[in-house]
């Protein structure tokens, strides 16, 4: 057998199915690596952070974009369901009531989110930042498994290529989008066991890691998988060389049966995703009509280099993964060692990603057939991981290469470098950045130089290599951080889940509900706003909401009505009356400070130094009987005083008089003249040589109440505007339209609206109203509501029961938007729930007495579990088989253990590296 051993020439083994070469022990093993490759990515982007001020070295948070106002509060809702015992399918803390189900498959499906359950709420923000850290850690060990298993070699030099992956520019940019981070750990994971499957015909892990990168982020696995589905005839064609057509078909039998099966498996969360993805703005896309070159190429060359400001809201895609790329991408293709199959197959895969980054239709499509909202190409991670891997197996063809030929090569790059970037019009620098990529450039130039040369020990070149290696990413984390934070801003972190206004606001919460009377269901906001969720974030039960999953016709609603949103996917309690606070039960206001305006209708219940809580003494019940005409309801968008005096119609079937509108007071020679004759249409003129110009309206309270102004400037750019009330000023928020609330006036009150264009702004147009709430009709509304509700004898997140009583035929009126997951059943039969305004909830009842239950269940999680259930039983029948079959080859003794020998004969140990069937090459070799 040694003889036999020994006579095989090493130049005629398949290095891709087995390895026979000198191997030694090197002073680095596998587990020390892969642990290395967790904590250096962990630990750069922990230092940086440090570095600007966050908690616990300074006090700031690493918060920022949606990050701050969705992730964290859907995190902290995740986080008090699991602690409280909440349901699983709904909650009723944001957007008056909204399916839990498809908020936890977009943000919290990662099991890695039970971590925060280890931190108090008041320490919310350290929780997510070590989960950050935590995922680019495993992001770093992922892809080092992943080089380990598929290449077979193992070495420092591995280590920095899994850090360059783990804080790539893509990271550096988004990883703030917490929940994507799961995907990027997983791709390296599927990679490998789909490799361990073609090559070794192992398998398990392979379902099991595809149902876990479906399951833990549906949305960014989507590109993953597109992703994986083209690079599987590369993997395909690489490892079963030599094998027939027979094999290679049953390979991708194999792996089509076993992408079923993990589909399946996961199939509980995604089929009622995929149903409620069809109620969000989202949905519904059209096709590109054209064919369209959306970017500039140049620009994709400059994103490799280091240094550059990562790209969020818009730009050009994310793309840097180290210098080192640029030099062995060229030696992969330009290697004798290197397959011409490969390089074509490589090269075919990479031009076509950085298509579509340039081609609309392709990005369009690897997009889900929809155009994203902000947040470009976010699928670039894609490209990362293949310029890595591809760069990566180029690593050995570095000897193959004369100094002088490396050297022209970083000659060029040192010419290119600030030329793409300086040509690249999405390119953000910062002053130092082609210097600094200039001097690293030479730095690996001489380093990749020495290694034809060995002008000393091989360990020392590869040493000197991994340094200046992580020295380039270590900059790079710190530079993406700082410009992150200069840009998009880490706030302080007091005042988000921790400090004494925190503490307040929950302590206000709790004591309310110790003090209400009622003890029934309501609802309670905050004002000012810190987020977009601010009851998710406190525990509230609220109107404010800012998620992918909200149903988009519940959005124009509010919109329509006068609420703040942006037309997408967010509603905000801001624009809100006390009509729609009565109508929607908002009981409770907590106000963070001292409020700008007087408010005589409700009633101050608690307060300290940092907080006042407010009652409602006007809210309506949760369901009561409406009139029949409410299902004819139809909302529109332009006044939204309009829009509620209409719903407010339409509950009680007659007409009253809810808004008073007030026109504005004549003022000649102010360059500006009112284009309706409503006088709520305006248009303006600067007067010449006038930089300091403002444009006023002014109004004089005809009734005695509460007062509120809708100003749409959406036409015009303008630097400030603001509302005066006997002298007392009022800011408004000039970006955002809708209602604001200017407080409770007097008989004969003056208002004056101040607003000043930005200086470019010479002329232009806008529409303003102004309304006062009728209390009187606010009163008979009350009263007909309170007449008419439903007795709710039990209520939970996700179902209610209760009985009513009407006299003739009406709706029973429900206050939460409607989710197709609702069932009703009216004295036990299953009955159609209509809708008010294509978002509340309304059901048509005949005249008696009627018992009422409603429950929610996402649509399509039966037939979902169902699947994932049989999934889950052939799944189990498959590893009992392979286990029985495993034991009685072991009895029979059909599988012999055959040791390993060197190529001089001498019997050596089995390697370590997860039972693999050969010995790791170092990337040292």
């Amino acid at each position: 057998m040694t003889a036999d051993m020994t006579n095989i020439p090493a130049e005629n083994v398949n290095r891709n199915t087995f390895v026979l070469s000198n191997w030694r022990r090197y002073a680095w093993n596998s587990k020390s690596l892969s642990v290395m490759a967790f904590l250096f990515p962990f630990l750069l982007l922990a230092i940086a952070y440090a570095a600007g001020q966050t908690f616990p070295f300074g006090n700031r948070h690493m918060l920022t974009v949606d990050l701050f106002h969705q992730y964290a509060p859907f995190l902290q809702l995740f986080r008090e369901k699991i602690l409280t015992g909440g349901s699983p399918f709904y909650s009723l803390a944001s957007g008056l009531g909204v399916s839990f189900y498809a908020l936890f498959a977009y943000y919290l499906a990662s099991p890695l989110n039970l971590l925060l359950l280890l931190f108090p709420a008041s320490f919310l923000t350290e929780g997510i930042f070590l989960l950050t850290l935590f995922k680019v850690g495993l992001m770093g060990f992922a892809f080092f498994r992943y080089l380990l298993v598929s290449y077979r070699r193992r070495g420092l030099l591995a280590v920095a290529f899994s850090t360059f992956y783990a804080l790539s520019g893509f990271t550096l940019a988004y990883s703030w989008n917490i929940m994507w981070l799961d995907t990027l750990i997983l791709l390296p994971v599927v990679v490998l066991s789909l490799v361990r499957l073609i090559r070794d015909g192992k398998w398990i892990l392979f379902p099991i890691s595809v149902t876990m990168l479906l399951i833990c982020n549906y949305y960014s696995a989507f590109f993953a998988s597109i992703f994986i589905a083209l690079y599987f005839p590369i993997l395909l064609l690489r490892y079963t060389e030599g094998s027939g057509i027979s094999k290679k078909l049953l390979v991708v039998c194999k792996v089509v049966a076993l992408v079923a099966l993990g589909v399946a498996l996961s199939a509980f969360l995604l089929y009622p995703t995929f149903k409620s993805l069809s109620l969000t703005s989202a949905a519904g896309d059209h096709f590109p009509r054209k064919f369209e070159l959306i970017g500039e190429p140049l620009t994709y060359l400059g994103q490799l280099f280091p240094f550059l400001q990562p790209t969020v809201r818009s730009g050009a895609p994310n793309l840097y993964c180290g210098l080192p790329v640029l030099f062995l991408l060229p030696m992969f293709f330009l290697s004798g060692r290197v397959r011409v199959r490969e390089k074509i197959l490589n090269g075919l895969l990479l031009l076509f990603i950085f298509l579509s980054f340039d081609i609309n239709i392709l990005n369009f499509l690897w997009h889900g057939m929809h155009y994203p909202n902000q947040l470009p190409y976010r699928y670039s991670f894609v490209a990362i991981f293949l310029l890595l891997s591809v760069a990566y197996d180029g690593l050995r063809s570095t000897r193959e290469f004369r100094p002088l030929e490396i050297g022209l090569l970083g000659t060029c790059l040192v010419f290119v470098a600030p030329v793409a970037i300086a040509l690249g019009s999405e390119i953000k620098t910062a002053p130092w950045t082609q210097w600094g990529t200039i001097i690293l450039i030479l730095l690996y130039t001489l380093l990749f130089s020495s290694f034809k040369r060995r002008p000393f020990k091989r360990t020392i070149q590869v040493n000197l290599l991994l340094a200046v290696m992580l020295f380039e990413v270590a900059l790079s984390t710190f530079s993406g951080v700082y410009h992150i934070g200069q840009n998009e801003y880490f706030g302080n972190r007091d005042g988000y889940s921790s400090g004494a206004i925190v503490t307040s606001i929950r302590e206000a919460a709790k004591q309310t509900k110790e003090m209400d009377d009622d003890k029934s269901f309501y609802r309670m906001e905050v004002k000012p706003h810190k987020t977009s969720n601010d009851p998710a974030l406190y525990g509230l039960n609220g109107l404010s909401i800012f998620a992918s999953s909200s149903p988009k016709e519940p959005v124009a609603f509010f919109k329509n009505a006068g609420y703040q949103n942006n037309g997408i996917n967010s509603y905000q309690y801001r624009g809100s009356t006390l009509f729609c606070d009565s109508l929607f039960r908002i009981k409770y206001v907590i106000a963070r400070d001292t409020l700008a305006y007087e408010d005589h209708e409700r009633v101050i219940t608690l307060g300290n130094s940092y907080v006042t809580v407010y009652r409602n003494d006007y809210i309506f019940p949760l369901a009561f009987v409406a009139d029949q005409s409410l299902l004819e309801y139809k909302s529109r968008y332009g006044d939204p005083f309009k829009t509620q005096g209409d719903l407010a119609d339409a509950l009680i079937g007659e007409k009253i008089s809810l808004f008073s509108k007030l026109k504005s007071l004549p003022r000649d020679g102010n360059g500006v003249s009112s284009s309706s004759s409503t006088k709520t249409r305006f248009s303006f003129s600067r007067p010449a040589g006038n930089k300091n110009w403002k444009i006023e309206l002014e109004w004089k309270a005809e009734y005695a109440g509460p007062h509120y102004l809708s100003l749409d400037m959406s036409a015009t750019e303008i630097e400030k505007a603001s509302v005066e009330i006997n002298g007392q000023s009022i800011s408004l928020n000039k970006k955002k339209k809708g209602i604001s609330e200017i407080g409770s006036l007097a008989d004969g009150d003056e208002i004056r609206l101040l607003i000043e264009p930005a200086e470019t702004i010479d002329s232009g147009s806008f529409e303003v109203h102004l309304a006062s709430l009728d209390m009187n009709s606010l009163n008979l509304l009350k009263d007909y509501s309170r007449e008419r509700a439903l007795n709710i004898v039990e209520m939970g997140e996700d179902y209610l029961f209760g009985n009513v009583s009407c006299a003739e035929e009406g709706v029973l009126f429900i206050s939460i938007p409607f989710d197709p997951g609702w069932n009703a059943l009216v004295d036990g039969k299953d009955v159609e729930i209509q809708t008010v305004g294509n978002a509340l909830m309304a059901l048509r009842l005949s005249p008696g007495s009627h018992e009422i239950f409603m429950y929610f269940r996402p649509v399509g999680f039966e037939l979902g579990l169902t699947i994932t259930c049989c999934a889950a039983g052939v799944f189990a029948l498959l590893l009992i088989f392979v286990f029985l079959r495993r034991r009685h080859l072991r009895k029979r003794n059909e599988v012999a253990e055959l040791p390993f020998y060197n190529v001089a004969g001498e019997k050596k140990d089995t390697p370590e590296i997860e039972n693999e069937s050969s010995a790791p090459d170092s990337d040292e070799s």
